[in-house]
C-alpha cells in the first residue's frame, strides 16, 4: 500500500511538472522553480518568528465535538446573529477567503493559496500582501491556528512566512498533500486529500483532528458570488497586477449567478461518497444552507432549539 502511495505521488509530481512546462514554456517553467525555491528558503529562514505546532498541539486546542467550516458562499449574509452565536459554542473552521468576515471568532482557518492562476503565481508579492493586510487587520483572528500548505510546491503559503506577511508570534500548523488519492486521509501525518478546492482540505482536516459532526456552512455551490462582494458580483484578476477584483464573470469565466467552479469539478459526488466514509467511522457530515447544491447528498444540519429560561 505504501509503495502505491509513493508511485502516485511521483506520478503526480511528474504530470504537475509537465503541466507546468507546457501552460509556462520553458523560461516561464524555470521563473516558476526559482519563486518556489525562493519562498522554500526563506521560510526555513523565518519559520521561528511563529509558533508551529505538532498535531497533538493542535488537536489540544479544540473545546467540541462539533466544528462548523465555513465557505464564503453569499449565504452568510443571510444568518441571524443568534444563528453565529450558536455556532460560536462550539468549533469554528474557516478557509480561504473567509478571512473577509465580520461575525464570528475563528479557532482554525486554512490556507492553501490564493490567486491560482499565472498571474498569481508570477505576481505573488502583490495578492499575498492584499491577502494578509485583511487577515491581520480582522480582529476575529486575532488568537486563530492558521492550517497551512507545508512543502516544496507551497509557494504561496512558504512565502506568507518567509517574507513575514504574518503577524509575528501566529500559531501554525504546517500540512502536506496527500498526492494521488480522492480518500480523506485519517492521519494529518498522511497529509490532506486535495480534489475539489480547498473545500476538500478543510474537510479532510476535520475528519483527521477528530471532529465527530462536521457542517458546512457558506459551501452554496449553486452560484459564484462571495460574501463581502455585491449580489452581482464575482472574483476575477487583474492581470497586471495579480490582485483580485470584483467583476460579472470570475477567474475561469463563469458569471456571478452560474454554479461555481468548485460544483463543476465534482464536489457534491465527492462530498457524498466521503460522507459514506465517515459514517464507517462514526462521524456525521452536514450542510447548513437548505439551498446549497450538497443537499442532494448530504443531511441539513438541525439547528437545536434555544432553551427556555423560564421557571
Amino acid at each position: 500500500m505504501r509503495l502505491l502511495w509513493t508511485l502516485a505521488k511521483v506520478g503526480f509530481h511528474l504530470k504537475l511538472q509537465a503541466l507546468q512546462l507546457r501552460d509556462l514554456g520553458f523560461a516561464g517553467y524555470l521563473q516558476w522553480h526559482r519563486v518556489l525555491m525562493d519562498a522554500w528558503r526563506k521560510e526555513r529562514r523565518n519559520r521561528s518568528a511563529y509558533q508551529v505546532l505538532n498535531e497533538a498541539e493542535t488537536r489540544a486546542a479544540r473545546k467540541s465535538d462539533t466544528v462548523f467550516i465555513f465557505g464564503s458562499g453569499y449565504s452568510l449574509n443571510d444568518i441571524s446573529p443568534d444563528e453565529w452565536r450558536h455556532f460560536e459554542a462550539h468549533d469554528t473552521l474557516g478557509f480561504s477567503g473567509f478571512i473577509y468576515e465580520k461575525w464570528i471568532r475563528v479557532d482554525y482557518h486554512l490556507i492553501r493559496a490564493w490567486v491560482e492562476v499565472k498571474a498569481g503565481v508570477f505576481n505573488w508579492r502583490a495578492h499575498a500582501q492584499q491577502f494578509t493586510d485583511i487577515l491581520n487587520a480582522n480582529v476575529l483572528f486575532c488568537d486563530t491556528i492558521l492550517i497551512l500548505q507545508g512543502e516544496y510546491l507551497a509557494q504561496f503559503c512558504n512565502a506568507l512566512i518567509g517574507y513575514g506577511f504574518l503577524r509575528p508570534g501566529t500559531r501554525l500548523f504546517r500540512y502536506a498533500t496527500a498526492r494521488g488519492t480522492k480518500v480523506p486521509t485519517r492521519r494529518l501525518g498522511d497529509g490532506l486529500c486535495h480534489t475539489v478546492g480547498t473545500l476538500s482540505d478543510a474537510v479532510n482536516f476535520a475528519y483527521c483532528l477528530g471532529w465527530k459532526n462536521i457542517v458546512l456552512v457558506g459551501v452554496d455551490l449553486y452560484d459564484s458570488r462571495y460574501f463581502w462582494l455585491k449580489s452581482n458580483e464575482t472574483l476575477d484578476v487583474d492581470d497586471a497586477t495579480g490582485v483580485l477584483m470584483s467583476a460579472e464573470v470570475n477567474i475561469r469565466g463563469r458569471r456571478f449567478d452560474q454554479a461555481h467552479n468548485t460544483a463543476c469539478n465534482g464536489a457534491v459526488q465527492i462530498m457524498d461518497e466521503w460522507r459514506r466514509v465517515f459514517e464507517r467511522n462514526g462521524v456525521r457530515l452536514s450542510v447548513y444552507n437548505p439551498r446549497s447544491l450538497l443537499v442532494d447528498v448530504l443531511p441539513v444540519y438541525a439547528h437545536p432549539p434555544a432553551r427556555s429560561t423560564a421557571g
